[in-house]
């Protein structure tokens, strides 16, 4: 495993000691990762960070490190980076064994509404770092892909992605409304952001929750934030529609007289999933409201807008891997396209609360 002797010079060049991995599964992402030990007693996690933006992510940490940590709050915790090599693209923290990522809690129906409202308290820590002096490094320029696809996106794309880019091509109000979305976002007040904000980058540990994986981070409008992880609970509500829930039956079949159809088997999930993520959406947005008070400036409708938009990003990745695109696919673009037009209407429904 290439990262393994990547993580071994590293340590070592760091004067952290000789590295010797664990037996954990490397954690899932974009990037290559390994855990482990060294002979001087760290306990490590080790990054490198690979693919075609691999080197701009890798400054853009390298920046948070330099220019955000020592200007954040104590509120807010992340971990600790112990170093880097701009050579491998490697980066070292000290790993926290016993903490576990929001998603993996969510899968297990464990990430709990005070769980969430810690969430939204650490992610109001992010909103009121001092950001004035903050300068992120400018993301290169890329072609807008909701008005045509490039010749050299459109050759590698999947069957999948195409099927999803047709759908959204097909939208005249997404370009329109992605539009007006940050036109609002630009004459809103600008704050430290994470910019990239997903389940699995909130880490559960006994001590509270803390925030990782700041390769994206900016200044910008802290809806953006607020918007993803709304998304976030949007986009497993759905997913979660086509999963049974357990039978309570022990096992045993209800008369066929009393079976519901298929079609109100995944109404009724499909609710009872949106009243979950309703649930965790607003214990998340009273926590962060209680830290840094009522928000100005319509954030609450940017965000419902940027939780569409989370979604139809989360089905362009997803069908990255796929020939087809899915009957859920669908439904989340219909969702996320509807949310990213008519923010206002959406407010209350998703959890952030009623518009003013």
């Amino acid at each position: 495993m290439p990262v393994i002797d990547d993580a071994r010079q590293v340590t070592e060049r760091l004067g952290l000691g000789s590295f010797q991995p664990s037996d954990e599964a490397p954690r899932g992402g974009r990037n290559e990762n390994v855990a482990g030990t060294t002979s001087r007693g760290h306990e490590v996690f080790v990054k490198k960070l690979v693919g075609s933006d691999g080197a701009h992510r890798l400054r853009k940490l390298i920046s948070f490190e330099q220019t955000c940590r020592p200007h954040l709050l104590p509120s807010l915790r992340t971990p600790e980076c112990l170093g880097w090599d701009t050579a491998t693209s490697v980066v070292v923290f000290h790993w926290l064994k016993t903490a576990e990522p929001g998603h993996t809690l969510a899968a297990s129906d464990s990430l709990t509404d005070d769980l969430a409202r810690r969430c939204g308290a650490l992610l109001a820590s992010v909103h009121a770092t001092p950001s004035r002096s903050l300068a992120p490094v400018p993301r290169p320029s890329e072609p807008s892909l909701l008005k045509a696809l490039p010749l050299s996106y459109y050759e590698q794309a999947s069957g999948g992605e195409l099927e999803v880019w047709r759908v959204l091509h097909g939208d005249s109000r997404v370009a329109a409304s992605l539009d007006s979305l940050r036109k609002a976002s630009s004459e809103a007040e600008h704050t430290l952001i994470h910019a990239d904000l997903r389940l699995d980058q909130f880490l559960f540990a006994p001590q509270g929750p803390l925030l990782c994986d700041w390769e994206e981070w900016d200044v910008g409008d802290p809806a953006r934030d607020i918007g993803a992880f709304t998304g976030e609970w949007l986009h497993r509500a759905v997913l979660g529609m086509a999963t049974g829930a357990p039978s309570d039956s022990g096992g045993a079949l209800p008369p066929v007289v009393d079976a519901p159809s298929p079609r109100a088997r995944v109404l009724d999930r499909g609710l009872s999933r949106l009243a979950t993520a309703r649930e965790k959406v607003a214990a998340f947005w009273a926590g962060y409201t209680d830290t840094l008070g009522k928000p100005a400036d319509d954030m609450a409708v940017r965000a419902t807008g940027y939780a569409g938009w989370h979604l139809l990003e989360r089905v362009l990745s997803g069908a990255q891997r796929l020939p087809h695109s899915s009957t859920l696919d669908r439904m989340m673009l219909g969702i996320g396209s509807t949310a990213l037009a008519s923010p206002r209407k959406f407010v209350d429904v998703i959890g952030l609360g009623s518009a003013s």
